[in-house]
């Protein structure tokens, strides 16, 4: 499996923008439909076999989980000193647990996708 870093790149820009938009329209599933979406539009570049969309997908959505802990350690630290800093730590704690759930989501899109473009 090879890993293309501009398609995962484009997928974590996509989910986090596609996961806001959907969140907002649809309340209760827009997130989860958006980072749906996001996987498939991910393995669709990609191609392939359903594993290498898959993968691909899985790294977009762990890419995702990183930089936005990264963000939250940094920014809580500046704003709140090390109250930010404790804040900022068990928040990111929780968010790599929520992002294991946004992993899979994104592995499946990515599968989907890959199938939908029909390249072996």
């Amino acid at each position: 499996m090879d890993i293309d870093w501009g398609a995962v790149i484009i997928g974590f820009i996509l989910s986090i923008v596609l996961g806001a938009v959907f969140g907002i329209i649809i309340p209760a599933v827009g997130s989860v439909l958006g980072l749906l979406i996001a996987g498939m539009v991910v393995g669709y570049m990609v191609g392939g076999t359903a594993g290498n969309g898959m993968a691909n997908g899985a790294v977009s959505g762990l890419f995702g989980a990183i930089v936005l802990s990264i963000l939250m350690l940094i920014f809580g630290t500046l704003i709140l000193g090390l109250i930010g800093f404790a804040a900022a730590t068990l928040t990111s704690l929780l968010l790599f647990i929520a992002f294991f759930g946004v992993m899979i989501l994104m592995a499946i899109g990515g599968a989907l996708g890959s199938l939908i473009k029909g390249e072996a």
